[in-house]
């Protein structure tokens, strides 16, 4: 993993991610044969010019908070933070490397081709599955 320098142009935004949470054998049926309870994952998601990303999930175990605003504060407060110190986040080297923006140079030189494995994993899953992956 390399690591980013200021001088690449980052901006960060958030996004989120549908996760199972736990499981209710009381709640399966034949769309959830596993009883699965889903819930989302916020991230903060920093990219580049050039396509790549860098994400930070944000999680919180107080009761009544609200993961999705604090993503969005803590990305604003980092876009001001570069802005007005030129400064990239404390331990952004560590931040995991998330996929590349769909369509930028990053995406074609190493995205696509993710993409493509992903797809041919999926159809050989389906097909020794029967349909349910």
């Amino acid at each position: 993993m390399r690591t980013p320098t200021l001088d690449e142009g980052w901006s960060f935004t958030t996004r989120s991610d549908l996760v199972i949470v736990g499981t209710n054998p009381e709640s399966a049926d034949i769309t959830n044969p596993r009883g699965h309870l889903f819930g989302l994952l916020w991230y903060v998601v920093a990219s580049n010019e050039h396509g790549d990303t860098r994400e930070l999930a944000v999680v919180s175990a107080a009761p009544g908070s609200d993961p999705k605003r604090a993503a969005e504060l803590l990305a604003t407060r980092l876009g001001a933070r570069l802005l007005n110190l030129g400064k990239l986040p404390v331990g952004f080297a560590l931040w995991p490397e998330g996929r590349p923006v769909y369509g930028s140079d990053a995406y074609v030189e190493y995205g696509q081709a993710d993409d493509l494995a992903l797809e041919r994993r999926e159809a050989d899953d389906e097909a020794r599955n029967g349909g349910y992956c």
